[in-house]
């Protein structure tokens, strides 16, 4: 018995642990400090605000790992009470826990990944967690932990520096997912209904683009473009995209940018 221990403990010492969450942007964060000392479960591969049907197999595959990492996203509080349920000893880490969030209609506002700097909180949440998961690595956790510190900052000065350039500051959003972004670099958004304008619109549309001059109108991956056209197509302001769920974390926030 004690031979077979012996032989089974480089196994166990060597063996990576398995985490969850729910979108492959998730993930991508996660591996900035597990690297390869982790191995992650994504639920989906794209978001959808709808609970995908799981089979009772994939509930359980999903569920039984170390911890359940998540942004508390609506979506994903339905998978954490699923997950609870197949498993009631998984550990749910908030990345978010402790961040200050911006309030949208007396909600938290969750979108906070596209602040680099909040992104220093997130990372410390992961960090932590992933020390209490696998206390042996914690060393290694510990240098990838803070050379993602040094992309983050990196990151954030570029975009600022790239933005202080730019003739965009004022701009239209449909909703709250660009704030985090907006109030880090001192953009000033104005809120648009999801609707077409009526011909009674335009004029007064006019002077506020004139009087805020108002530049141009962002919308979440083009979910939002006919409304984004309407504004467009009445005025002078350039219609602009960018994706809340891009996998690729640092190309995502370098192509925000590029949009200034």
């Amino acid at each position: 018995m004690y031979k077979l221990l012996l032989l089974l403990f480089p196994l166990l010492l060597f063996s990576k642990y398995q985490v969850t969450t729910t979108l492959p942007f998730e993930a991508h964060i996660i591996k900035k400090i597990g690297q390869n000392h982790i191995r992650i479960k994504t639920i989906s591969n794209s978001f959808s605000n709808k609970l995908i049907e799981l089979t009772h197999t994939e509930t359980l595959s999903l569920a039984n790992t170390k911890a359940y990492f998540n942004f508390s996203l609506d979506i994903e509080k339905k998978y954490e009470e699923l997950f609870l349920k197949a498993n009631n000893e998984l550990n749910s880490v908030d990345m978010s826990k402790n961040i200050k969030k911006l309030k949208n209609e007396g909600k938290d506002n969750p979108y906070i990944w596209l602040d680099p700097l909040l992104l220093r909180d997130v990372a410390k949440n992961i960090y932590v967690a992933l020390v209490k998961i696998d206390s042996y690595n914690k060393d290694k956790y510990k240098v990838n932990y803070e050379k993602f510190l040094q992309e983050l900052d990196e990151s954030f000065l570029k975009i600022k520096s790239k933005l202080a350039q730019s003739a965009i500051y004022n701009i239209y959003v449909f909703d709250e997912s660009f704030d985090y972004f907006a109030k880090r670099f001192k953009i000033n958004v104005y809120r648009k209904k999801k609707r077409i304008l009526s011909a009674s619109e335009i004029k007064p549309l006019h002077k506020e683009i004139q009087k805020n001059e108002i530049k141009a109108v962002f919308t979440q991956n083009r979910e939002n473009i006919s409304y984004a056209k309407s504004l467009s197509g009445n005025s002078n302001v350039l219609i602009k995209s960018y994706n809340l769920y891009e996998e690729l974390l640092f190309f995502n926030l370098s192509k925000i940018a590029q949009e200034f």
